[in-house]
């Protein structure tokens, strides 16, 4: 059986990087006995995924496990929900079809919320922003794994709203287009290191229209859990 778990992840865990919070997930699984199905071969591993990288630093309402079971679950969610650390919180968990693509490469969009603006920046960041979203093109070179990279960022912005000193954004992520949100912040003068960044949700994109991963499963006649 293939699930998505939906969770929040916050405190002293948004400083665990992606390939340290992977490993931390396969350790409470096998606290809470989940019997996780394992990849075959020579050294057979756990098929545990999350959806989106998260950025170190950051914390998150809504980061999404994939993982899958040897056998169907039904108190999945409350099995984990007694074997994660405080700074996890399960919101629920979706069983989807063995053949549904993987959650990582569906994942599309990314909802931040930043808070933490100075009052002394606000008026500078309401005109800089007001510039950049009425232009079409925004050429910036940004980190890829290949290396720094020439990118139009423009496009890869979907929703950016400043109401006082919070500022909320919908950003492309995933493998067919991707912005950090760091990179965006950076250009609009901002320093990310100063601000508190959350993300509050991961969306795909059907029919170009942003949905959730378990909006996604409830359209598509799965089940939901918890």
């Amino acid at each position: 059986m293939k699930y998505w778990l939906q969770y929040s992840k916050g405190g002293n865990l948004r400083f665990i990087g992606h390939l340290d919070m992977l490993h931390s997930w396969e350790r409470i699984l096998r606290r809470a006995r989940v019997p996780l199905a394992f990849s075959q071969g020579y050294s057979p591993h756990p098929l545990l995924s999350l959806a989106a990288p998260l950025p170190v630093g950051l914390i998150s309402q809504a980061e999404y496990l994939e993982l899958v079971t040897t056998e169907a679950v039904p108190n999945l969610t409350e099995m984990i929900a007694v074997a994660v650390p405080s700074d996890i919180r399960v919101a629920g968990a979706v069983a989807v079809p063995d053949k549904t693509k993987p959650l990582m490469g569906l994942i599309r969009y990314a909802d931040y919320l930043v808070e933490g603006i100075a009052e002394g920046q606000r008026a500078q960041l309401e005109k800089t922003l007001a510039d950049f979203l009425g232009q079409t093109s925004v050429i910036r070179t940004v980190r890829r794994k290949s290396g720094m990279k020439r990118v139009d960022i423009r496009p890869l912005v979907h929703f950016a709203h400043l109401q006082g000193t919070t500022l909320r954004l919908r950003l492309s992520i995933g493998s067919v287009a991707n912005l950090r949100v760091e990179d965006l912040l950076q250009h609009l003068d901002l320093i990310p290191s100063s601000l508190q960044i959350a993300r509050e949700q991961l969306y795909l994109d059907v029919d170009g229209k942003a949905v959730t991963p378990f909006q996604y499963a409830a359209a598509t006649g799965t089940a939901l859990e918890g």
